[in-house]
């Protein structure tokens, strides 16, 4: 009986410190998700400024590869 209320304890401390992980790890997406919206935001508008796809690179940290994603997309 003993031995099943210490395993029900350990269960539970396992069960809260995942549950705590797996908010964290979703916490640190969502503002990555969020970090990189953001950027393509500024890609597009500085797409629609007229600047050079390496510029936007280097001032967004977006790849040229999306950058130029971006732009076919707003021509479509």
């Amino acid at each position: 009986m003993r031995e099943s209320v210490i395993y029900q304890d350990i269960l539970e401390e396992g069960r809260e410190e995942g549950e705590e992980k797996g908010l964290q790890k979703g916490r640190q997406e969502g503002l990555q998700e969020g970090k990189e919206e953001k950027a393509r935001q500024i890609a597009l508008k500085m797409l629609s400024a007229g600047f050079p796809v390496p510029e936007i690179a280097q001032f967004t940290d977006l790849s040229p590869a999306t950058i130029e994603e971006l732009q076919r997309q707003q021509h479509n």
